[in-house]
């Protein structure tokens, strides 16, 4: 019993904020990855009101883990808003998250993503498409920072808490998946490809950090059967070409992912 009250304090004494999850993990394409998840708990809702007729959301109101902070959602003529506030003070400013229309109240997670003591919170919004766009989502970002918090979207298949965040070296990361389309291959043949790109979270901003991992970027083609292999269809500058444009609409500074704007300038 001492032994497991010591190893307690001394994980406090680290500093150590990161929560992860000791389950065995999975890079988003199926192989086993020994990195520790992120863990992220789903937000719980105080007030949902939407449209009647369409569903369309209003607004809505949900309370993080930490039972202090408040995430506010609503919509203008752009898309949805968010707006953060702790024991009643705003703590984030409504920012435009996402141009997306369809809100799913268990899309929505908190958890200590950058390691530091504030929670911050992951919002997925669905794009509303069918097929493989059935998976297709913006993710927002909003991570704290010392005097509040930051914003920032992406687009991405999937982006959920089921493999996409994960601590690398000790580090925050989020892996983003992209969709690509070669009219010629290798093989004289069409081929459609997933693109993997790493992220990594500091602070409160996101850079590309394909870097820091040996397995990225990683191109894989789709395939009806499970495939983790990466491809040797496409030649080095179609790869190329299909990396850089999977990144294209990060519309990065240098590796820098930009903040969200200011929803009411």
């Amino acid at each position: 019993m001492w032994k497991t009250t010591l190893f307690v304090w001394l994980l406090l004494g680290l500093g150590f904020q990161f929560i992860v999850n000791a389950q065995p993990n999975h890079w988003p394409w199926g192989e086993v990855s020994n990195y520790p998840l992120i863990e992220l708990t789903p937000v719980r809702w105080l007030e949902i009101q939407k449209e009647p007729d369409t569903e369309v959301l209003i607004v809505a109101h949900a309370l993080a883990s930490d039972r202090k902070t408040n995430l506010f959602l609503s919509r203008n003529n752009e898309g949805f808003v968010a707006e953060i506030s702790v024991d009643n003070i705003q703590k984030m400013s409504p920012r435009l998250c996402s141009s997306f229309n369809q809100f799913f109240g268990n899309m929505y997670y908190c958890g200590y993503i950058n390691g530091d003591e504030q929670i911050d919170f992951a919002l997925q919004f669905y794009c509303g498409g069918n097929g493989l766009n059935a998976d297709l989502n913006q993710v927002t970002f909003l991570l704290s920072n010392e005097n509040g918090y930051g914003a920032t979207t992406i687009e991405t298949y999937g982006g959920g808490p089921d493999g996409h965040f994960l601590l690398i070296k000790d580090k925050p990361h989020f892996i983003m998946k992209s969709f690509g389309y070669e009219n010629e291959c290798t093989d004289g043949k069409p081929h459609s490809f997933w693109i993997y790109n790493l992220l990594e979270i500091k602070g409160d901003t996101l850079y590309l950090a394909n870097q820091n991992e040996e397995a990225f970027p990683k191109t894989i083609r789709f395939t009806e059967k499970p495939n983790f292999k990466e491809t040797d269809m496409l030649t080095s500058s179609q790869k190329e070409n299909m990396l850089l444009s999977s990144i294209k609409d990060l519309g990065m500074n240098e590796n820098r992912v930009p903040y969200c704007k200011v929803a009411y300038p």
